[in-house]
């Protein structure tokens, strides 16, 4: 990972959390997983893409966190039993 640093104060920020889910599990699409990035001096918060910590589901190819299990297999498994 490269450095990053505070637009604001130019300190170097402290990785906080790696490969956090944002958007929805329903729309694939829009389901994105970013690194969150804290300023230890002016406490700003900056999102970037994520850049670790990310695995690929081998049953549906989705991208997530390996710290989560795959939303869209969990989700595709709650409507099959749903509708049995």
């Amino acid at each position: 990972m490269s450095e990053k640093f505070c637009p604001s104060c130019h300190k170097e920020l402290k990785l906080r959390e790696a490969g956090y889910p944002m958007g929805s599990a329903l729309l694939k699409a829009d389901r994105v997983h970013v690194d969150i990035y804290e300023c230890p001096e002016c406490h700003g918060i900056r999102l970037y893409a994520a850049e670790s910590d990310m695995v690929t589901c081998p049953k549906c190819g989705s991208l997530h966190s390996k710290k989560e299990k795959c939303a869209i297999c969990a989700m595709n498994e709650a409507i099959d039993e749903a509708s049995k």
